[in-house]
């Protein structure tokens, strides 16, 4: 009940401070309300870290405090409301329409489904295990966030942590784990409401906006990230809110879509490659908008943004840290390939993606299409729409033959993708490394095509090329790291910009209802067939809504983790204090229990010993990796060393006390 509180106090604060703005657009109040309860996490979390406050009854004065100013204004401007009435001809509009209405109810479907395991399965992906969450839980320990000594990755204290932060809110709020996938999922929702807004503010009418918002909801990249504790669709919410609120007419939205833009950069620093194509739509407003979007960008910055990286020059003298950003890509690529070609080239062949589709489904729907395009042509005589008809039952299609193409091509450059000499295998068959699917692949490389072909023809809106623009020259930065498979999932920035031009191709309802099918067809496969979270109970665990912790363990990609955890449960109380000498890339959130009740202590492997002795650890899990020498040590000195499993070892004192922490 207190967790709730805290939430709706955090989330009533946003509302009315976004409804106080006045502002005429229902779209662009609710992108404050989200942009306003992002800051506000955030700005909280950094304010109360150094008193170590982040904790329930430090949550709620600032909250308390935060509501009441929120209110104050909120009466002040006259208690206005949301402007619900002036999105009401839209709502209509779309709902009336048979197609529209399944389209919007089949996305609803999906959307509550994922809601389903956002709050109430446990995490298991590997990212989220190893440093998204880890390092929540020793900020949640330690009442705030501070840098972690002796962490097993730099990543734990270098990347730049809006998104834990929001995690952070709501494990202390709730007092547990159970909501670590919100902030993705919010996000998802914002970003849907975004593209509907942007395609609607570039002309586009309510059904071809809604359909393009629709079809985003289906690509896999987003369907799978939507509920896991990553930061890719956290970090893509921001770009896309900025260019809509950009889009808008008043001087409010400009400051709004400023912070918007430069609150993704304490998300993630890939949302700088966009920031060209932001600029852009500030200055296709004129001279006088400049402004005021530098004023909210500055807003954004110091609320929220600017710290992580103030902090990281100050601890290494370099603003990304001593790891991570420094050397992304670093070890991903074969040597002797001609750099930043050869890793677009790579970048763009793994958007070639028809997983978890088979070629018997591939050939069927390549059929299907082109039935249906005849019998477009044939009755409505329309040959450009009969051709849309076909476009999503042949995207499977389309993309093995693109992907052959782009083979035979970088081949004949000298820099083959797959094969020998190759970053990449074949096209990518399984959803654990699918990016957008068929559908979306096709689009995010057709729609800024259309967008310039639209523009050539009535030189009427040069916010198309703009939009146009933003995945070419997202990816002619990113090109600059060397490749590794992970680059791919960082496109959803540019793609969640380029979505808004889908409507391009989805002004008819025939052209809705095909896209429909199979992007139902798709996304109904991956989110049944997820490995992470399998709705058929593979492995006899059951759903995933009735997965324990340890049971999630089994479903990820590392052998002899599940008897790890397992065997965790069983020889470590639950809410001991937990000492740790891991490696890099190893599950850590694991050791913290399936409540986050374990505070877990890093040690150095050099000197664990002596630090545990400092501690009063009474259990030291130590890597089966480099550093596994360290277990010996314990051993020598009477500790009890076992294996938990095959891939982690106990040290246990010889007096193993209640475990508490005791920090010298």
């Amino acid at each position: 009940m207190v967790g709730l509180c805290l939430i709706g106090a955090a989330a009533t604060s946003a509302v009315l401070a976004a409804a106080s703005l006045r502002l005429t657009s229902l779209v662009s109040t609710l992108l404050a309300a989200y942009l306003g309860f992002v800051a506000e996490l955030g700005l909280v979390t950094w304010a109360l870290s150094p008193l170590h406050a982040v904790t329930p009854a430090g949550l709620a004065v600032a909250e308390g405090v935060l509501l009441a100013l929120a209110l104050g204004a909120w009466l002040k401007r006259g208690r206005p409301p949301l402007p619900v009435r002036a999105a009401a001809p839209a709502i209509r509009e779309i709902v009336a329409d048979p197609v529209s209405a399944v389209f919007l109810a089949t996305v609803g479907a999906l959307l509550a489904y994922e809601l389903v395991l956002v709050l109430t399965t446990p995490a298991d992906n590997w990212d989220s295990l190893t440093y998204h969450l880890a390092r929540v839980a020793a900020w949640m320990h330690h009442g705030g966030i501070y840098r972690i000594p002796n962490a097993p990755s730099a990543n734990f204290n270098d990347f730049p942590p809006l998104a834990e932060q929001q995690i952070l809110y709501l494990f202390v709020a709730v007092g547990s784990g159970a909501l670590f996938a919100l902030p993705q999922y919010l996000a998802q929702l914002a970003i849907l409401v975004a593209v509907y807004g942007c395609a609607r503010r570039l002309g586009f009418r309510p059904r071809p906006a809604a359909a393009s918002a629709c079809v985003f909801a289906t690509f896999s990249f987003v369907l799978l990230q939507a509920t896991t504790a990553q930061n890719d669709l956290f970090a893509a919410s921001f770009a896309v809110v900025a260019a809509c609120l950009f889009l808008g007419t008043s001087r409010s939205e400009l400051v709004l879509g400023g912070a918007a833009a430069a609150m993704g950069l304490g998300a993630k620093p890939t949302t700088a490659l966009v920031l060209p194509v932001l600029a852009c739509l500030v200055l296709l407003r004129g001279r006088r908008a400049v402004l005021p979007a530098l004023a909210g960008g500055l807003a954004g910055l110091a609320a929220v943004s600017i710290w992580p990286y103030a902090l990281n020059a100050i601890h290494t003298g370099h603003v990304f840290g001593e790891g991570g950003w420094t050397n992304i890509g670093a070890s991903g690529q074969q040597a002797g390939r001609p750099g930043p070609l050869s890793s677009a080239v790579d970048i763009v062949y793994q958007l070639m993606d028809v997983a978890p589709l088979s070629d018997r489904l591939i050939r069927d729907l390549a059929i299907a299409g082109l039935v249906s395009s005849v019998l477009v042509f044939v009755v409505r005589r329309r040959p450009l729409e009969a051709v849309l008809v076909a476009l999503p039952f042949a995207a499977p299609w389309l993309v093995i033959r693109g992907g052959d193409a782009i083979a035979f091509v970088s081949r004949s450059w000298g820099f083959p993708v797959r094969g020998g000499g190759g970053n990449i295998g074949g096209i990518a068959r399984a959803i654990d490394v699918s990016a957008f699917g068929p559908i979306g692949a096709v689009l995010l490389l057709a729609a800024p095509v259309a967008a310039l072909v639209v523009y050539v023809r009535r030189r009427d809106d040069p916010r198309l090329i703009v939009f146009a623009a933003a995945l070419p020259v997202f990816l002619v930065l990113l090109a600059q790291a060397k490749y590794n498979w992970y680059l791919t999932r960082f496109l959803l920035i540019p793609e969640a910009l380029t979505a808004p031009l889908f409507a391009i191709f989805l002004r008819s309802r025939v052209v809705i209802a095909a896209f429909l099918v199979v992007a139902a067809t798709v996304a109904g496969m991956v989110v049944t067939q997820d490995p992470a979270r399998p709705l058929d109970g593979r492995y006899t665990f059951g759903r995933p809504w009735e997965l324990t912790q340890a049971q999630a363990a089994y479903l990820t990609d590392q052998t002899g983790v599940g008897d790890a955890v397992t065997a965790l449960g069983r020889d470590v109380p639950a809410h001991a204090c937990l000492g740790a000498v891991l490696g890099a890339g190893e599950p850590a959130f694991f050791l913290s229990g399936p409540r986050v009740q374990r505070d877990v202590v890093y040690l150095p492997v050099a000197s664990a010993l002596g630090d545990a002795y400092n501690h009063l650890l009474s259990y030291v899990v130590i890597s089966t990796g480099k550093d596994r020498w360290a277990a010996g040590r314990f051993r020598d000195d009477g500790w009890q060393v076992k294996r938990l499993g095959s891939y982690w070892l106990l040290a246990v004192a010889p007096h193993a006390g209640d475990g508490v922490c005791h920090a010298t």
